[in-house]
């Protein structure tokens, strides 16, 4: 009976000593990319003894701002939040936080760029603000772009017609879109006849691109700014409607499981990501911050890791990402400053690849 109190005891002291966060997913539950993000999220949770609570922003700025006035308002607040900003109501987002005196860290850059200039850096004018957790968009979306170039010229030589498919009218969108223009202006013979806003849609998407295609003629290249996007044009190539280019070469950016299935079969070119373990890296840099390491400058602007590319080059290494993955498998302490005593961050994905592929 002591032993089983001990037990106990010792039981309670371990909840009641960890970490306290709450993420809010801005998605709802079923959307195949944040349920990963969430799954990865809660799997480095469990190796840092951090208490993981995740509640929904349900895909738009208004419920999202309601989930944090939500936290804010909670008698027992977390130690901690995890979330992304929305464009149009960051600054009520970061105050609230704020007046609540409720440490928070962004996931992603997403604002306009007039919001993100007016909500400063981390710690500049919202001291609650510690950090952000951010990759380079633009990069990204020019990194998909050389590869998708890349790809038609192995069997094209004539100039090639670019269609971009872009998400909403957000910074991460326009970010993107960005990456693309700046991969057309650096290629000759290669024309962008439109980009066209498909709101993240694969229905709108298989729309646009038959649209597109009846206007310009044959479109060589299909630029989409998500993986869902992608597949929407995929799906109009494979219905045979005689406007689209069957030879088309498509890719997009947020490695899905079915994306990186379609790079596995040669229906797609590529898909850009990585940003599936964006709240894992956030939940590790708190660990430390919590533990006393210096990981969240004032002021800082860099990103926190790169995404990668996953083609017909590297496609059987990144394959077991298209399959049910236990994430259990992999001990997050590896990247952490704490546990490691390393002095800078190291967030490879390639460790992680070699963990699941064993």
């Amino acid at each position: 009976m002591k032993y089983l109190l001990l037990i106990l005891v010792f039981f309670i002291h371990v909840k009641a000593s960890a970490i306290e966060v709450t993420f809010i997913n801005p998605s709802i539950p079923g959307t195949p990319f944040w349920d990963r993000v969430t799954a990865i999220a809660k799997a480095a949770a469990d190796d840092l003894q951090i208490n993981l609570t995740v509640v929904y922003g349900k895909d738009n700025r208004i419920f999202n701002l309601e989930a944090i006035v939500l936290v804010a308002s909670q008698e027992r607040k977390p130690d901690y939040l995890l979330f992304m900003p929305y464009d149009g109501n960051s600054e009520v987002s970061f105050s609230t936080l704020e007046n609540s005196k409720i440490p928070f860290i962004t996931l992603e850059r997403t604002l306009l760029e007039d919001e993100q200039s007016f909500v400063s850096l981390p710690q500049v004018k919202y001291k609650y603000w510690l950090g952000e957790i951010f990759h380079d968009n633009a990069v990204a979306g020019e990194l998909l772009a050389d590869s998708l170039i890349a790809s038609a010229r192995k069997t094209n030589s004539e100039p090639l017609n670019i269609v971009g498919l872009a998400g909403s009218f957000s910074g991460e969108s326009n970010q993107r879109t960005s990456g693309l223009q700046r991969s057309v202006d650096k290629h000759e013979n290669v024309n962008l006849l439109q980009v066209v806003p498909a709101i993240w849609s694969r229905e709108r998407s298989r729309y646009i691109i038959h649209q597109v295609s009846s206007r310009f003629g044959k479109v060589d290249i299909a630029w989409a700014a998500s993986d869902g996007m992608a597949l929407g044009v995929l799906d109009s190539v494979k219905s045979g409607y005689n406007e689209v280019n069957p030879d088309m070469k498509i890719g997009g950016i947020d490695w899905t499981v079915e994306a990186i299935e379609k790079v596995k079969s040669n229906n797609l070119v590529a898909t850009v990501g990585g940003h599936i373990f964006q709240a894992a890296w956030g939940l590790i840099k708190i660990f430390d911050h919590h533990h006393n390491k210096t990981v969240f400058d004032k002021g800082i602007d860099k990103k926190t890791y790169d995404l990668q590319i996953i083609d017909q080059s590297n496609i059987n290494d990144f394959y077991v990402l298209a399959k049910k993955v236990d994430w259990q498998r992999i001990d997050f302490n590896i990247f952490t400053l704490t546990s490691t005593k390393k002095m800078q961050y190291n967030f490879d994905i390639a460790l992680i690849m070699n963990v699941l592929n064993q």
